[in-house]
C-alpha cells in the first residue's frame, strides 16, 4: 500500500531536490550543509543537517521541510556529516 507512495514521494524529492540545490549551495559556507545521496544513485538531497537520531538523518530541505532518511541507505557529504567510527 504505501510503497506506492514512498515511489512517488521519492521522485518529488530527487526533482525538487534538484530545484533547490542552487539555494542550498549559495550558502555553501554554513558548516550545517550536507547532501544525502543514496547508493543506488536514485536519491539526491541537499539541505541542512538538523540531526541524526537513532540512525537516520534529519534534513531540512527548501520547500521541503525535514525529511527522515535511513542513514544506512545514504552517503553523506558535507562539513556537519557526523564521522563514521
Amino acid at each position: 500500500m504505501f510503497g506506492n507512495i514512498s515511489k512517488k514521494i521519492g521522485a518529488s524529492v530527487i526533482v525538487l531536490s534538484t530545484a533547490f540545490s542552487g539555494a542550498a549551495f549559495a550558502g555553501s559556507g554554513d558548516a550545517q550543509n550536507i547532501t544525502l545521496e543514496s547508493y543506488d544513485g536514485t536519491l539526491f538531497l541537499v539541505g541542512q543537517l538538523d540531526d541524526v537520531k537513532n540512525g537516520y538523518y534529519l534534513i531540512d530541505v527548501e520547500g521541503l521541510g525535514v525529511l527522515s532518511v535511513d542513514a544506512n541507505k545514504v552517503y553523506c557529504n558535507g562539513n556537519a556529516c557526523p564521522s563514521e567510527g
